[in-house]
């Protein structure tokens, strides 16, 4: 008789103990919390971008693609997979991207 109050006592803790962790709300909802590189060209709009792969995402902060209408830009971004958009953390412009020369390269050797 005294096992049943311990067995229900060790089940109730052990069933909180799961549902406490599953619903944990600290967890992250993006799988990408550091980034993701996305390169694609910007719609006319600034509201999607296009992505070589020809899927579109979008961008929950338009602001930051202000200018940059019907470009092909790199943009580092986080993305949210269930709801196709991307929130934008940096962008590159690869027609501003200079390269520097180097001398010990094989194109400079004779």
């Amino acid at each position: 008789m005294r096992r049943l109050p311990r067995t229900a006592l060790a089940v109730l803790l052990l069933t909180s103990t799961f549902t406490h962790a599953a619903g944990d709300s600290t967890r992250p909802t993006s799988p990408y919390t550091k980034g993701v590189l996305l390169s694609g060209k910007v719609s006319d709009d600034g509201k999607l971008l296009v992505a070589d792969d020809d899927n579109g995402w979008a961008v929950t902060n338009m602001d930051t693609l202000k200018g940059l209408e019907g470009r092909y830009i790199t943009v580092k971004c986080r993305m949210d997979i269930r709801r196709q958009a991307i929130r934008v953390l940096s962008i590159e412009d690869p027609s501003q991207t200079k390269h520097p020369a180097h001398l010990g390269d094989a194109a400079f050797r004779r």
